[in-house]
């Protein structure tokens, strides 16, 4: 590819004010493609690219779609290109139905997010986005992200209008026709006709997980202890590792509603401790949507408590007047060594 790496020097600032000084240091770009679509919403793509005016990195073409909405369930072709587009052809199964689009990226924007990087908490080394991901949903929902090693941001959401074509061209020589080979393909995958039958297409959600609000995580732990860090994924496929100067910060930002944290401290002993934490989909929307139903701008906390007993945590979203318990999720707490 012609001009397809680019060199930046990037100055990165530590995240943390005793691990690590201002360093200046130069990293060459090359970064892969990726797709995705929800869980049980499978989707097969038959072109697509980023693109330059005289550029571009293929998305991987060909084999059922399905890991999971921002997952980077599959990337081959690796590049150095700043797009300025992007565009995809792609069959929904559960649709039965061709999508397509090209469209504008804010290229600017990706540049500096190129530039801007990341310190991985674990390595303690600057290294920057490693993919950009195109996920597919139902209705022609399309989002992009850029992808690091402890983050992932949307970069933008993108609407794709319904098209068609000859089902030999898209996939030739099956011996069946367009219906019995959807069909059959969604047939193989019992929890897909289930959750279809339950839940339809869901139309909507996937906006529904874009909607952000202003709230940070708060930590009341026995003293002594120590948060080191945390990961929060969020619903909208965006994921962030917080830890140094950001978390002693722990400002309020505008986030979208997570759906599972990682969570590394020690307690007064200098025990390592751990914790996954999964939140039940529909109890952590409704305490978002009681919580912030009459002010939409306030400031609210996801309160974690770590109990005298030191055997469990305890959920709360609190804002200044009102305080609903989380009961449903699932927490695994581990010893760290």
């Amino acid at each position: 590819m012609i001009s397809s790496l680019l060199q930046f020097i990037v100055s990165a600032c530590s995240p943390s004010k005793t691990s690590m000084q201002k360093e200046t240091m130069s990293t060459q770009l090359e970064y892969a493609s990726g797709i995705c679509a929800p869980e049980l919403y499978p989707v097969r793509v038959h072109k697509g690219d980023f693109y330059t005016a005289d550029d571009w990195l293929p998305l991987t073409k060909g084999g059922v779609v399905e890991a999971g909405w921002g997952d980077n369930g599959m990337n081959m072709s690796r590049s150095g290109i700043i797009p300025t587009g992007f565009k995809v052809t792609y069959f929904s199964y559960m649709e039965n139905k061709f999508y397509k689009g090209d469209f504008a990226l804010p290229s600017d924007a990706i540049r500096d997010l190129f530039k801007e990087g990341m310190i991985g908490y674990r390595s303690k080394r600057y290294s920057t986005y490693d993919a950009m991901i195109v996920g597919m949903a139902p209705g022609g929902v399309l989002v992009v992200w850029m992808q690091g090693i402890d983050k992932q941001i949307e970069i933008g959401r993108y609407q794709a209008t319904e098209t068609d074509m000859e089902w030999e061209h898209f996939i030739p020589k099956t011996g069946f026709t367009r219906d019995e080979y959807v069909t059959n393909l969604i047939n193989r995958r019992p929890e897909v006709v289930a959750n279809f039958q339950k839940n339809g297409l869901m139309l909507g959600l996937w906006d529904t997980y874009r909607i952000k609000y202003s709230w940070r995580p708060k930590f009341e732990f026995p003293e002594g202890s120590k948060v080191e860090g945390f990961e929060l994924r969020m619903y909208i496929g965006e994921y962030n590792f917080i830890w140094g100067d950001r978390l002693t910060k722990n400002d309020y930002e505008k986030r979208a509603i997570t759906t599972s944290m990682d969570l590394l401290w020690a307690d007064e002993t200098g025990q390592d401790f751990g914790a996954d934490i999964y939140f039940d989909e529909a109890e952590i929307f409704e305490a978002y949507k009681l919580i912030y139903r009459d002010d939409k701008e306030q400031d609210a906390e996801l309160v974690i408590k770590y109990n005298d007993t030191r055997t469990s945590l305890e959920f709360y979203l609190r804002s200044k007047s009102e305080e609903i318990e989380l009961e449903k999720m699932k927490v695994k707490i581990y010893k760290r060594t």
